[in-house]
């Protein structure tokens, strides 16, 4: 199974923070929020040692590949730059190519917390292509919301169910090859598997209690931000009063 994690985005959306820190790279206690998920996926039940991570890097690259180097907790760790910010479906498929992958993925966006549990399942799933979500009534989520029925996702972007695609996905690589198909802005993934939902994919999903990631913006980023923070450290036995 590949491993990407996409951790090349230039924070657009992390306020002032941005500027200066690789939004994954933002302090939980004394570790970057991006080292807990990897940790966790070294922990989820996978073979480390017949294993590697591909990290998808641009925007202070830097910061990411002088803290990691060439490997964690056995796992080892490869680059692949993404010169040109053109959507997440262009990133796999810049990981695929970059990295000369072969096979199944289970990828994930940088700036979300995800827990062993959560890795463990994606990888465990039965289907060759799987969703991730969790309940959300944002409004301003409209677009990245799902429809669901039985065990299958009916509509990838754009659906009608309180739930929402939360960056944590698994795709055959025939679906990695379409995740460049259509262009909403960007490449991005969700109306990629729209598409070949249309076209007769069938796409699994798990349900998650929560998403927790740096990339939301209610009230301010800054609050969200801390807000998250908290909840991290709970979850990680930290204390919380930051």
């Amino acid at each position: 199974m590949n491993l990407i994690c996409l951790a090349a985005g230039k924070g657009s959306r992390f306020g002032d923070l941005g500027s200066y820190l690789q939004k994954c790279m933002y302090p939980i206690g004394l570790k970057p929020f991006l080292e807990l998920s990897v940790r966790n996926l070294t922990q989820s039940g996978i073979d480390v040692s017949a294993s590697s991570l591909t990290l998808v890097v641009g925007h202070y690259k830097e910061q990411i590949q002088s803290y990691f180097g060439d490997s964690y907790n056995g796992l080892k760790i490869n680059y692949v730059v993404q010169d040109e910010a053109l959507g997440t479906g262009h990133a796999i498929l810049t990981a695929y190519q970059q990295a000369k992958l072969s096979g199944p993925c289970v990828v994930w966006l940088a700036d979300g917390y995800v827990k062993s549990e959560q890795f463990a399942s994606m990888l465990s799933h039965d289907m060759s292509v799987v969703q991730s979500v969790a309940a959300d009534r944002d409004p301003a989520h409209a677009k990245i919301r799902v429809s669901l029925e039985g065990n299958r996702v009916t509509k990838a972007w754009e659906g009608d169910s309180d739930y929402v695609d939360i960056g944590l996905w698994k795709f055959s690589e025939a679906m990695v090859k379409r995740l460049t198909g259509r262009k909403e802005v960007e490449y991005r993934v969700m109306p990629n598997l729209q598409d070949a939902i249309a076209d007769g994919e069938s796409i699994g999903y798990l349900i998650e209690e929560e998403w927790l990631h740096l990339g939301g913006t209610e009230p301010t980023p800054e609050i969200n931000t801390l807000r998250i923070a908290q909840r991290v450290r709970q979850l990680e036995g930290m204390d919380v009063n930051l």
